[in-house]
């Protein structure tokens, strides 16, 4: 059989815990999160197989923990581990692996990228942003990807795109903005839908301009991306790409909220709307760059509820739509749901 390398970034995700929009901001914060994710794929996974990892909290750890005993150590990590350890662990592992599988963000490919992998990569989704297209769906599809591979079992390898926000232009002006940095290679299986490899833009202004006309006395959780700052824009307000704000009868009451925030500023007997849109091609709209938008919220505001921007020419990108949030029954969203694709114009998409 062959080998899999296997990483964790043990901060990808601890800035939900701390709010802010990048666990490369928390150095010190180590991540629940991503050690979940990370278990969720090992538990679907082979105890037999052969994993190359690093030690400690970058891997060792939880594979002991989940039962795996055909192990390698090859590298230590730095403590706290920084990108240079996966950089190092990448590059040490050259020639031992024949698949890399790493629990992280956007941040963490790029440091796999800059140490040009040898094999196939496979990201588990486990931090805020997760723009690249290198990540599985969820850590059940990492799985159903990494048995095909290491067992022989139907699949292709292709390129995923690296991508990660491109912070400079966005602070310099207010503009959602992703910088490709390249490829890597992945494994795709039958059921896979490919994600978006260009980006670009599209005239939402006919969608604004309704969902704006159509607002009532709700909460509105307006999500992260170019198409909502939009609207937030056209409301009046001028707030981060990242930013997951809080807005009720045109008032902004919380500006980046984070999931301690909803009790806080919304009643609990209210009515709530959550705004977001899909990233075009991979089709995510709730999950990947909006993470602080918990299965809390998505349940009390119910599928009627979320409102999903997606113009015609945006929407020719996207094949099916997808989610990737933990605690929400697997049926929540049905097979289709409703988007909003012009001025008082809808369309029904598969839920993939």
């Amino acid at each position: 059989m062959k080998t899999l390398g296997f990483m964790v970034n043990p901060i990808s995700g601890s800035g939900i815990y701390t709010g802010v929009n990048g666990s490369d901001m928390n150095p010190l914060i180590r991540s629940t999160y991503s050690s979940r994710r990370a278990s969720k794929f090992l538990d679907l996974m082979d105890r037999d197989i052969h994993i190359v990892t690093a030690a400690g909290d970058m891997g060792e750890k939880i594979l002991r923990e989940e039962g795996f005993e055909n192990i390698d150590v090859i590298y230590t990590p730095a403590e706290p581990s920084s990108g240079m350890d996966s950089k190092k662990f990448v590059e040490l592992s050259k020639g031992r692996i024949d698949l890399l599988v790493f629990a992280g963000g956007d941040g963490t490919s790029r440091d796999i990228f800059e140490s040009h992998p040898e094999v196939p990569v496979i990201g588990i989704p486990a931090g805020m942003k997760m723009y690249g297209s290198i990540y599985a769906e969820n850590p059940e599809d990492a799985a159903i990807r990494a048995t095909a591979f290491l067992t022989g079992q139907s699949y292709t390898t292709g390129d995923a795109v690296v991508e990660d926000s491109n912070e400079e232009i966005m602070l310099k002006t207010g503009q959602f903005s992703l910088k490709k940095y390249g490829t890597m290679k992945t494994v795709f299986v039958d059921n896979h839908i490919d994600p978006k490899s260009i980006d670009g833009t599209w005239d939402t202004s006919s969608v604004i301009e309704y969902v704006i006309d159509t607002m009532d006395n709700s909460y509105y959780v307006i999500g992260t991306g170019g198409t909502c700052k939009e609207l937030m824009e056209k409301l009046g307000f001028q707030t981060s790409p990242f930013n997951i704000d809080i807005i009720k009868d045109g008032v902004l009451l919380k500006e980046n909220a984070y999931p301690e925030d909803y009790a806080k500023y919304i009643k609990d007997d209210a009515d709530i709307k959550i705004v977001v849109s899909p990233y075009a091609g991979s089709g995510f709209f709730l999950g990947r760059g909006n993470r602080q938008i918990t299965s809390e919220v998505i349940m009390k505001a119910g599928k009627k509820n979320i409102l999903i921007m997606c113009p015609q020419e945006k929407i020719r990108n996207i094949q099916a739509l997808r989610y990737d949030v933990e605690g929400l029954p697997g049926d929540f969203f049905g097979k289709y749901i409703r988007v909003i694709t012009g001025y008082d114009r809808f369309q029904m998409l598969p839920i993939s």
